[in-house]
């Protein structure tokens, strides 16, 4: 199964409607987006700490109210075709994933430890009032503390655990958590690797893997989901 990550980051902009929409395009079942807070505590679909790289403002993401985000362009420095797409909230996202019939695995991005509970506190209350459908939906994160707290406010809903390494407590980590998927950056991955995993009853992810020819290896050794920039080039080479 692929995942088009940030949406569909090598199609449209990153984590915006357009992303969303591309997508839903190519038939894509899973899509990869991140979450933060901005200055008024409402979450919103952004990964960077700074807005300077992905629109056309400055500052940082959590000191920036609603307003003043969702006046920013967040589309041309992608391409002059996404001129003025706009920063979603997370609310918008959730709404957009079920109108376009999208899984959503939801990155709880912390950039500030100390902010942990208040992020997950608001996402939670964000996806109640939206009536989002716990199975079209799994929370992930690189801090183990975030998916501590999605485990306590949201036990329902599926966790993930993000690593760019190999923690050596893994599957003790993985039964403490209750997790159900790990999502491993790609080229970390062997097929021992891969095993432990698969063997442990976790469902196992892989990121940001743009490679079509290393796919029929990675299913090979049970990889569930391939989270990667360009859906369809990795789609392709199944057909």
């Amino acid at each position: 199964m692929i995942s088009g990550h940030r949406g569909a980051a090598a199609l449209a902009p990153e984590n915006t409607l357009a992303g969303l929409q591309e997508a839903a395009k190519h038939q894509i079942q899973w899509v990869e987006m991140d979450t933060q807070l901005c200055a008024d505590f409402i979450p919103v679909m952004f990964h960077d700490k700074k807005v300077n790289r992905c629109t056309n403002g400055r500052g940082y993401v959590r000191e920036l109210n609603l307003a003043e985000l969702k006046a920013l362009d967040a589309g041309s420095w992608f391409s002059a075709n996404f001129a003025n797409e706009r920063i979603l909230t997370l609310d918008e996202a959730l709404t957009a994933c079920r109108t376009y019939q999208l899984n959503l695995n939801l990155e709880i991005k912390v950039h500030d430890e100390s902010e942990t509970g208040l992020l997950v506190s608001k996402v939670a209350d964000t996806i109640a009032a939206n009536g989002f459908p716990a199975e079209s939906l799994i929370l992930s994160s690189f801090s183990v503390n975030a998916v501590t707290c999605c485990q306590k406010m949201m036990p329902h809903i599926r966790r993930g655990l993000i690593c760019d390494s190999v923690p050596d407590d893994l599957m003790a980590l993985s039964k403490q958590l209750e997790l159900f998927s790990v999502h491993m950056d790609y080229r970390l991955l062997d097929e021992t690797l891969a095993g432990r995993i698969k063997q442990a009853g976790l469902d196992l992810h892989i990121w940001t893997m743009n490679k079509p020819e290393l796919v029929t290896r990675f299913y090979q050794w049970g990889v569930d989901i391939m989270i990667t920039d360009n859906p369809p080039l990795l789609l392709s080479s199944l057909s």
